[in-house]
């Protein structure tokens, strides 16, 4: 996965849209325009927190790793096997997270405790 590309696409996407609702905004203040000021807000502050949670999520992805995991918690990796960190469960499942992440959720069985994240075409 190439991270710091898919950070990089997400600014400049919302970028776009968030220099139009400012400059909206800028033209709609003296007038005192009610419409191009909540449609500048709109175009604004929708896509500030589209991109604040997108780039949240691929941070997160790209630092929880399986590698990250047994360099935090080596006791819980036992060769090729895996424990919870939290209540010591060797039981681990992977789930296909959604919203087009295409990424992987290991949990533990037991206490629901996310683990690590992977990539989908590992």
């Amino acid at each position: 996965m190439n991270y710091k590309a898919q950070k990089v696409f997400i600014l400049a996407f919302c970028s776009i849209f968030m220099v139009i609702g400012a400059v909206a905004m800028l033209v709609s203040l003296p007038q005192f325009s009610l419409f191009g000021i909540v449609w500048g807000a709109g175009f604004f502050f929708i896509p500030l927190l589209v991109m604040r949670g997108r780039l949240r999520q691929i941070s997160l992805f790209s630092t929880q790793t399986y590698d990250w995991y047994k360099a935090t918690h080596p006791a819980q990796v036992q060769g090729n096997r895996l424990s919870c960190f939290a209540c010591g469960n060797s039981r681990i499942q992977a789930r296909a997270l959604m919203n087009r992440t295409f990424h992987r959720e290991h949990f533990c069985t037991q206490c629901g405790k996310t683990l690590y994240y992977s990539p989908e075409q590992s």
